[in-house]
């Protein structure tokens, strides 16, 4: 066993993590679980000895941690790999540094993807990292991390990326790989479901203090701290659909969350219609045949595998991509054919969050220019000044805190949940009746995710349009929609 005490972490100006204290047992998996800033990525920065210059760090058997054999799987190997090798050298690569031949290298890399189950080895061995999945991706990494015969494996949010399922394999296949090899595991995540079926212990990290510790069973079933409540009850629940969401900060302030459920839909006429629809890409077929209808005020929730064809019926629903075949009607007109002046009229009535609201806004625009552009393209609210105060209206319903400071600001100023409110504005600004949200708080921290969830839900009830939700994370999708489809392969059903 290895013990950390008293992990501190710091800059020149202030504290980043507050004495941390954890155990590394060989076998064991230890999870930290905690919000975006809370210390969890700093931690495991600290003990692979990658912490960025200008940190200063301490800590009682750090230094003994550092002569341990260390290896880290990332959130996302796509960032994390070379994308001019084939994935085989880079596993190869892992092994030579550990003092094998070339040959042995390679032999031991096909080993170990053997052992991640890729598919066909020798036929993934030189494949490069964009012809692979991200399930596949992600075992190239563990695959390159066990190529180190680790004495302590950190994986960084691994599944946060990845479809249920395959997350699900992926959490099975680590946990086998642990107790086949003895190695320690620090799991690190925002996803209590995740750290149940990994961790033995669990350390709850809050603004870099651990605020609760303990075996996982008895953390999960039995949280005494409010901020791990809080963790608990804001992921959706499996069996009810609340009117709200509770947060993180209704625990921390002590406010009871209403019990009450949400009202069932009340029924409406079709707005959008999909009629046959059909696409392929590259002679693999995606979507075949397929039909659905949205009502008038309904939420109709599209969940999924990766791969299965949700974005892609998300984006021949707003002209980013042209059918094969099949019909697309707004109101009971065809749209799937329309020009470009067509198309334009349209986006005005069917709006996209985007999964990633970084990527979608420019880093070069203030978040107050960015929802301007797009009532000035449609030529709506009238003068300049009536525009400015909506934009302002917008920024507070959506519950950012100081409007009039959040419109002089550039995206990279917010949080992740505050761009994403800040994409769900720049939606608004042209008064939608259909808005496609698209995995559009997959990224989020689960606490976060419930504030953005419950403002969704807020806005639908205030402003009386549709949603097109589509998730690969079935709790979320069933929570906000008022009918649920699940699209498999090539195939739709309810």
């Amino acid at each position: 066993m290895t013990a950390l005490r008293e992990l501190r972490i710091a800059t020149a100006q202030r504290p980043l993590l507050h004495g941390l204290s954890l155990e590394l047992i060989p076998g064991q998996c230890s999870a930290l679980v905690g919000e975006s800033g809370s210390g969890k990525s700093l931690t495991a920065l600290a003990i692979m000895d990658l912490l960025p210059p200008g940190l200063r760090v301490s800590g009682e058997g750090l230094s003994e941690v550092h002569r341990l054999r260390r290896a880290m799987v990332f959130q996302e190997p796509m960032t994390a790999l070379n994308p001019t090798m084939r994935v085989g050298a880079q596993i190869a690569e892992a092994a030579e540094a550990r003092g094998k031949s070339t040959d042995e290298a390679r032999a031991y890399a096909l080993e170990w993807m053997r052992r991640v189950q890729l598919p066909e080895p020798e036929l993934s061995y030189r494949k490069y990292p964009h012809q692979m999945s991200g399930g596949q991706r992600q075992r190239v990494m563990i695959a390159m991390a066990m190529a180190q015969d680790p004495d302590v494996l950190i994986a960084d949010e691994p599944t946060t990326a990845l479809d249920h399922a395959v997350a699900h394999e992926i959490l099975g296949l680590l946990r086998r790989l642990q107790k086949a090899e003895g190695f320690s595991m620090l799991f690190i995540s925002h996803d209590l479901d995740a750290v149940q079926a990994v961790a033995d212990h669990l350390y709850v990290l809050r603004n870099g203090e651990c605020v609760e510790e303990g075996p996982v069973s008895q953390v999960i079933q039995a949280p005494t701290h409010p901020y791990t409540q809080g963790l608990l009850a804001s992921r959706p629940p499996k069996d009810r659909k609340p009117l709200r969401l509770p947060t993180v900060q209704d625990f921390m302030d002590g406010h009871s969350v209403s019990g009450d459920e949400r009202p069932a839909y009340p029924g409406g006429a079709p707005i959008l219609e999909v009629v046959g629809l059909s696409k392929s890409f590259g002679g693999k077929a995606i979507l075949s045949d397929l039909d659905l209808v949205l009502h008038e005020g309904e939420t109709l929730g599209l969940v999924g595998a990766s791969g299965s064809g949700k974005s892609t019926i998300a984006r021949c629903l707003v002209h980013l991509t042209q059918p094969d075949a099949g019909e697309i009607r707004y109101r009971g007109q065809r749209i799937d054919g329309l020009d470009r002046g067509g198309r334009q009229a349209m986006a005005r009535e069917i709006q996209y969050i985007f999964q990633d609201p970084f990527s979608s806004l420019s880093p070069r625009m203030r978040i107050g220019e960015a929802i301007l552009e797009a009532m000035q393209v449609h030529r709506l609210w009238g003068t300049s000044s009536e525009q400015r105060r909506k934009v302002l209206s917008l920024l507070e319903a959506v519950g950012l805190p100081d409007p009039e400071e959040a419109y002089a600001k550039y995206p990279h100023e917010f949080s992740g949940g505050q761009r994403q409110r800040i994409g769900i504005a720049r939606t608004l600004a042209v008064d939608p009746r259909v808005i496609i949200c698209d995995e559009s708080v997959a990224a989020l921290d689960v606490s976060v995710q419930a504030q953005v969830l419950n403002v969704l839900n807020d806005l639908k009830d205030r402003f009386q349009f549709s949603y097109l939700f589509i998730s690969h994370d079935e709790r979320v999708v069933r929570y906000m929609s008022d009918r649920t489809m699940v699209l498999g392969v090539n195939s739709l059903r309810a």
